[in-house]
């Protein structure tokens, strides 16, 4: 199993690979990219966090993925924007592909079935990003046979559902969703933007001051909704965890254990980056899933983060439920 975290900073790229990292991916930025489409066209789903989530331009980019392929790693790049136009595909194979194709980068992670057509007449390897919508056999299907051969499965699948589609295409390599920050919305589903100036759209329903309107407001009605609102508002995927799930997905194939956080502190990544390469070191010596759980390394807050399961990604294994409610 390999470990895949996001690099914003060359300065972290050697960190974070004596911690235990196997792959990276990154996003860069680009000035004639917004001069010609306009600010709020996005590049990458991050493009609206600017230099604070793409701290370089595209030539910076290159080097630091050519850097990272030097140093026996490999480099992902992201293209998964909501949307791309026609005129903006055409833009990405005529300024993009040719020196991406020429870097070696082992992956362009597409949210857009005809970008992904379009790098594979180039040449380059694709990847389905959460923002393809991966939920089933029939869905990895249409990505399988337009010719992507790594997926990348939401974060809001079952091991169950994640299993079954693995069973279904055995030869795809396949990245979960594994350390840092969740999310209350599904990836594919979601319309809103990251942006500098307001944050992330679940961010902004989360942080922003709320007033309770009910058509009735008895005691037992309001206990409940504060219930639920603090609850969410201040518990569930905060900060997420997979890590009780390593064994299981090592069975099942999971090729990459992916930690998220493009714009987090690098010193809290390289914690969870060295947590998860211990796990996996204990995982591959277990005979079964219970020797795994007994013998593996919790998260240094795993009390606040682990005993609700409002923080797991894979809620079963601890919970003992085959199925998510």
């Amino acid at each position: 199993m390999k470990i895949l975290v996001p690099l914003n900073s060359e300065e972290c790229l050697e960190e974070y690979i004596q911690a235990g990292a196997d792959e990276l991916y990154m996003g860069f930025y680009d000035e004639a990219w917004f001069e010609k489409f306009g600010r709020y066209a996005d590049i990458n789903r991050m493009s609206g966090f600017k230099g604070r989530a793409n701290r370089y331009n595209f030539q910076e980019m290159l080097h630091l993925a050519q850097r990272t392929k030097q140093l026996g790693k490999s480099a992902f790049v992201t293209m998964n924007a909501n949307c791309y136009s026609r005129e903006q595909i055409e833009y990405v194979k005529e300024h993009y592909f040719p020196d991406l194709k020429q870097v070696g980068i082992d992956g362009l992670i597409c949210s857009d079935i005809h970008m992904m057509r379009e790098a594979s007449k180039a040449g380059l390897p694709t990847v389905a990003s959460t923002m393809c919508a991966i939920y089933n056999e029939d869905i990895a299907r249409y990505y399988y046979e337009a010719g992507t051969r790594r997926m990348i499965v939401p974060r809001d699948l079952s091991l169950e559902e994640i299993a079954d589609i693995c069973r279904a295409f055995p030869d795809v390599e396949y990245e979960a969703f594994f350390m840092r920050n969740g999310c209350v919305f599904a990836d594919c589903y979601c319309l809103g933007m990251h942006r500098k100036e307001c944050g992330a759209t679940c961010a902004f329903i989360r942080n922003h001051p709320k007033e309770t309107i009910t058509g009735r407001k008895t005691f037992d009605e309001m206990q409940e909704i504060n219930r639920n609102d603090y609850l969410y508002d201040e518990a569930f995927h905060r900060e997420t965890c997979g890590m009780c799930a390593l064994y299981r997905m090592k069975e099942m194939g999971i090729r990459s254990l992916k930690i998220v956080g493009r714009s987090d502190q690098h010193k809290a990544v390289c914690e969870d980056i060295r947590l998860v390469r211990k796990n996996i070191e204990i995982a591959n010596k277990a005979s079964c899933e219970e020797e795994y759980l007994h013998s593996m390394i919790f998260p240094s807050n795993a009390k606040k983060k682990c005993l609700s399961g409002l923080s797991c990604y894979y809620p079963e294994v601890r919970f003992k439920k085959n199925k998510r409610s």
